[in-house]
């Protein structure tokens, strides 16, 4: 999906489409349009695709370019934060609907297909899922992710909601052999699903209505504002402008190395020139003995060496950079590389992680609307009602995460037994089991062996009254 470069023309003017979901087609695909080449861009980023951009002072081109040295930091800002949301199923009030999310989440994958959409959500600042039916699976919804290289989406502020989208669903290799093209696409409206698809050249579009109410998409945002629904990347343009800095100090520092591994000698007062050659120059530097014979003047050749290059000042700047760098995403300096001569104590790494476990809550709260979302459409599709009618239920959905502050067993045991000696009653709640960080999985399992236990239990009680 990344390396669709264009959308065709045709895609919007599809035979069957209406007039006016063509025009929406057409709004779709010149927001892609747009977006397409800033979003190209933090893929470069991400993946340690931008090499030197140099500034003509400090070093030849042609060096820069046999170092091409790449920088990672782009992608540890994203994989962070992404690292500290882990999504771990749905909660609910009501029995049978926590069951039915359950069973939307283990046949999706959920937890995975999250992982791949908050990763691109922090790439490039927004991702989007899907909601549709199988009629071969039951009516078991699907979910999917689509990041924003491969989707556009249009915002109604009056409702706070999607208007509209578009996603690509297939692409096929171009005849460049590099880059795809799209073959089938799927557009979302408040009342129809469109799938597109191309047929011998030509686009044609098959309508399937569906009472949500709503478009079956639903943006994942990091960081929205009134003024920027879709929110921002993490990439950001002070990320790019210090990793930037960041390459080109690594070709600086890798050109000075090799200075200071050989360090310049210099002779004056030779007979004839000993480094006519690139080889007489590697000898001379190399060579565990220089014999140099006296001129016609019966003088003696002059021997010196320039002093030593020293490579703290570009460490210093590196670290300097890496500084900067932790200040704009708040990802720890330790995990950018830069390691302290002095061991932390357990206070200095909270303080040093704790700006990102913030961001990580306000993640997982933001993310956490969109995936309830998710689930009401996708009960909605099990039950063939309505957004609204599963929304206004009155059954409590909510997204459940792993805490994003990752305490070690021990501490969260020891915070949970003070806790439970407090409220008794506690003990009794799954919320303990979750806090202690048991999996939605492994909470279903002892779910099932607290009521085989009570059953064995009420079994032999009423045996032994028997007798």
């Amino acid at each position: 999906m990344s390396y669709v470069t264009h959308l065709p023309a045709g895609v919007a003017a599809a035979d069957g489409l209406t007039d006016e979901d063509s025009a929406l087609a057409h709004e779709l695909v010149r927001v892609w349009l747009a977006h397409k080449p800033r979003n190209d861009l933090r893929d470069d980023y991400f993946l340690g695709h931008v090499g030197v951009k140099d500034i003509g002072i400090a070093m030849p081109a042609s060096l820069s370019r046999r170092i091409d040295p790449r920088c990672d930091w782009p992608r540890k800002a994203v994989l962070a934060l992404a690292n500290r949301s882990m999504f771990d199923g749905f909660t609910s009030s009501d029995e049978a609907t926590r069951d039915e999310l359950d069973r939307i989440v283990y046949h999706n994958g959920l937890r995975a297909t999250y992982r791949k959409a908050v990763v691109d959500e922090l790439t490039h600042c927004v991702s989007a899922l899907a909601v549709s039916s199988d009629g071969a699976r039951e009516p078991m919804p699907l979910v999917h992710s689509y990041p924003a290289t491969a989707m556009s989406l249009l915002w109604d502020d009056d409702l706070r909601e999607v208007r509209a989208g578009l996603v690509i669903q297939a692409s096929r290799l171009r005849p460049d052999g590099r880059t795809r093209e799209p073959v089938a696409m799927r557009m979302f409206t408040a009342t129809h699903v469109i799938d597109l698809y191309s047929s011998g050249g030509t686009w044609l579009a098959a309508y399937t209505e569906h009472s949500m109410g709503r478009p079956l998409i639903e943006p994942m945002a990091f960081e929205p504002t009134d003024l920027r629904p879709f929110g921002h990347s993490r990439i950001t343009r002070t990320v790019m402008s210090i990793t930037d800095d960041a390459i080109r100090e690594e070709a600086r520092s890798e050109i000075a190395a090799e200075f200071a591994a050989l360090p310049q000698k210099w002779i004056t007062g030779t007979y004839s020139k000993l480094t006519s050659s690139e080889q007489k120059k590697y000898n001379a530097a190399m060579g565990a003995v220089l014999e140099l014979t006296k001129d016609l003047d019966g003088d003696s050749p002059n021997v010196g060496q320039f002093p030593q290059i020293s490579m703290q000042p570009h460490i210093d700047y590196m670290r300097s950079l890496a500084a900067r760098f932790s200040g704009a995403t708040n990802v720890p300096l330790n995990s950018l590389g830069v390691v302290s001569d002095n061991p932390s104590s357990a206070e200095a790494i909270y303080a040093a992680k704790e700006d990102l476990v913030i961001d990580a809550q306000n993640l997982n709260d933001t993310n956490g609307l969109a995936l309830r979302n998710v689930a009401w459409m996708a009960l909605a599709v099990m039950h063939g009602t309505t957004f609204a009618a599963e929304r206004d239920a009155g059954t409590d959905v909510a997204a459940r995460f792993h805490n994003p502050a990752m305490p070690s067993v021990v501490s969260q045991s020891d915070a949970m037994v003070k806790q439970i000696s407090a409220i008794p009653w506690l003990a009794e709640s799954d919320v303990a089991l979750e806090e202690l960080g048991y999996t939605s999985e492994q909470i279903q399992r002892l779910r099932s062996d607290r009521r085989r236990s009570q059953g064995t239990r009420l079994a032999s009680s009423v045996i032994g009254m028997g007798e």
